[in-house]
């Protein structure tokens, strides 16, 4: 298992950076996902990979036709950004519903990355689509495994995956061992945290990983599990390593 970390859950400012990202290393994380452009020296210092960087659109999206005169210049800029520092994923999202129905969401968010995937290909980019939770996120639209696989299947392209978030997918009442085995070369990244709470995944929570893991695995899955969970304050160092223990015994 390769296994990386959600800058922003665990980079508050309160340590040195450089010790920080010698830390992470020094308990088996292969890349950091998310982190600023000013600390990506101290990431390849620290011997961990950059594996990827946000693009914008969250709330205000593609899929709406009136945003794409922005958005698209902007997320080209972050492709060709990555493409330059060898970081192999930019992260992309639908924005909020607004009361559009799922099926112009999905034809509009086609519209628009079909725009951007010879960028993709030219930098060679991968697009990561997220889906999210509507509960955290109020009126996401891409809130549900379907959006996102509708999509995917809808623009068929190698240079367009996914971000499986098992938090976010199994607070909206998705099965995540069906999603990811029955639609595995969809799926570019798994996220993982607890729920409701998003705290450090446990081996009796919520989410039945123990259970889960083995059979993602099995399916042949092998790129990086993503901890994007939001630690007690003060113990992001002692719940990464306990985290990333638990995982491996799931192997």
């Amino acid at each position: 298992m390769k296994f990386s970390l959600a800058d922003w859950s665990f980079n508050k400012g309160d340590r040195d950076v450089d010790e920080l990202y010698h830390c992470f290393k020094s308990m088996g994380y292969d890349a950091v996902e998310m982190s600023q452009e000013e600390n990506w020296s101290k990431v390849w210092n620290a011997d961990l990979k950059m594996l990827n960087i946000s693009g914008p659109g969250m709330q205000k999206g593609v899929n709406r036709v009136e945003n794409h005169v922005e958005l698209i210049p902007e997320i080209k800029e972050k492709i060709a950004l990555a493409g330059a520092n060898n970081i192999p994923y930019v992260i992309v999202f639908s924005g909020n519903r607004d009361g559009q129905s799922d099926e112009e969401g999905i034809a509009n968010c086609a519209c628009a990355f079909k725009q951007i995937l010879d960028d993709c290909k030219k930098h060679n980019v991968i697009l990561l689509f997220e889906m999210l939770n509507s509960f955290l996120h109020v009126d996401y639209q891409a809130d549900s495994s379907e959006y996102g696989f509708a999509l995917a299947r809808k623009l068929n392209n190698p240079n367009f995956k996914l971000i499986y978030d098992i938090f976010h997918m199994e607070r909206m009442g998705c099965d995540s061992v069906k999603d990811v085995v029955e639609n595995l070369d969809l799926i570019g990244h798994i996220h993982l945290a607890e729920s409701p709470d998003r705290g450090i995944p446990l081996s009796n929570g919520n989410i039945k990983y123990a259970d889960i893991i083995p059979k993602i695995i099995e399916a042949g899955y092998s790129e990086y599990w993503g901890m994007e969970f939001i630690p007690n304050e003060g113990e992001s160092l002692s719940e990464l390593k306990t985290a990333i223990e638990l995982f491996k015994s799931y192997q």
